[in-house]
């Protein structure tokens, strides 16, 4: 039975039809997006597989051959077709596929589309109701157009992010694997989205496209305007314009950040709440403008400093709590992990796997209240559905047979596998 069966109608998107063409991390989550709001996604692997079924271990993971839980965070709720693209009979079924399909989504870059006739100009002529989506490292423009785009490299790299996050002096940052394919992911999802709102209107198709580079640049947004007026990145965190958006250290050792980005209305309260009154009417110190005209911040820094460092976290959260003080205790992703906020908001949620255990899987944070948590089935060895779809194409068993002899499609030849659904923790309870 194929996943979307097993779903039962689930989503805002039910009835909607993806074919995936995806490898990797960023357009394969932008799909796990629609995915899991409900529409039908045919994922469509070469013989070799998507090249990211390998990376679990690289990524400090484990993996075998029916369960890879880095494969799960990008590829949930989808269908397993696997296709040779490079022989006539992949091809002819492919387009059986497209056929049937709402929106493409594709990873490959320019010169492969053409090659194998998934270029939009081609596509836009056969299915000109189709939305036909691709995910570039780079943009359609420029000398890096033909450019592979991992987030390293295209987010991490080029887009400031691993040279702006450090503090300065220190090295370069080295982000979360595939931090910046993530975020992507949800711009990606958002193209597709609005171009399926105005086919609604038109009834045309349309092309979407969006780029690594791009979700980097829109990220950096205020780094890269306040870089037009002289700030410098990476930033000190001595240095910093405003002493409340900052990170102090606590008497027991922790790391706070608070962020009061309002520092002249608040700058009298917190001076009382910090037991640096006497500071309170300094006219060099009180507002931002003098403040920068001054360039004490870094005394205004050493001021909080010590006075953070006077008190344990638990004692100034009662403080700041009480005085409505944005703050947060930093957390490492074992603290996001067992986060109660986390886990009743359905932000991570409990996955059991035979042979690894009970696992959390990150959640898209996007609900809407008439349909609520999205049911989760983990994905499935390569080409799982394979026999499954070309018989609702009307292939016959024996047809399907020399397909796999040909070398056209691959087909899982194991055991079946059940399709274990995954509702939330709220779900459950209700």
């Amino acid at each position: 039975m194929s996943v979307t069966a097993e779903l039962n109608g689930y989503g805002p998107l039910a009835g909607l039809v993806v074919v995936e063409l995806c490898e990797w991390v960023a357009a394969p989550a932008g799909v796990r997006l629609l995915a899991e709001m409900g529409a039908e996604v045919i994922k469509v692997e070469p013989p070799h597989g998507d090249a990211q079924r390998t990376q679990g271990p690289g990524f400090g993971a484990d993996r075998n051959d029916l369960e890879d839980p880095i494969f799960d965070l990008n590829n949930t709720n989808k269908n397993w077709v696997c296709l040779n693209l490079k022989t006539p009979a992949g091809q002819k079924i492919f387009r059986q596929l497209l056929a049937n399909a709402d929106v493409f989504v594709t990873s490959l870059r320019d010169r492969a589309l053409v090659k194998l006739g998934l270029d939009y100009e081609t596509l836009r002529a056969e299915f000109p109701g189709l939305i036909w989506a691709q995910n570039r490292g780079y943009g359609e423009s420029g000398p890096e157009r033909d450019t592979p785009g991992f987030d390293a490299v295209a987010w991490a790299a080029r887009g400031g992010v691993a040279a702006s996050f450090p503090e300065a002096g220190s090295y370069p940052a080295i982000p979360p694997q595939a931090f910046g394919d993530y975020n992507h992911s949800n711009v990606l999802a958002m193209g597709i989205l609005a171009a399926l709102f105005n086919r609604t209107r038109t009834g045309a198709g349309e092309k979407v496209s969006a780029n690594l580079y791009g979700t980097a640049i829109w990220g950096g947004n205020i780094g890269i305007m306040a870089t037009q007026f002289g700030a410098l990145y990476p930033k000190s965190r001595r240095a910093v314009p405003n002493p409340f958006n900052n990170t102090y250290q606590t008497a027991d050792g922790e790391w706070i950040l608070v962020c009061m980005p309002q520092y002249d209305k608040y700058f009298a309260m917190m001076m009382e709440i910090l037991g640096l009154a006497e500071h309170a009417d300094d006219p060099t110190i009180r507002d931002l403008p003098s403040l920068k005209a001054s360039g004490r911040q870094a005394d205004v820094i050493a001021l909080l400093e010590g006075a953070f460092a006077s008190r344990t976290f638990p004692q100034w959260e009662t403080v700041l709590r009480q005085h409505q003080v944005p703050h947060q205790r930093l957390f490492s992703y074992s603290d996001v992990i067992e986060d109660p906020e986390a886990r009743l908001n359905d932000s991570v949620r409990p996955v059991e796997y035979e042979s690894f255990g009970v696992k959390y899987l990150p959640m898209s944070p996007v609900r809407l209240a008439s349909h609520g948590d999205p049911p989760v089935i983990l994905s499935k060895p390569l080409g799982y559905h394979t026999a499954e779809y070309l018989a609702d194409l009307g292939y016959s068993d024996e047809q399907i047979d020399r397909l796999e002899q040909d070398g056209a499609i691959k087909c899982w030849r194991g055991q079946p596998i059940p399709d274990r659904v995954f509702e939330s923790l709220r779900r459950r309870r209700n």
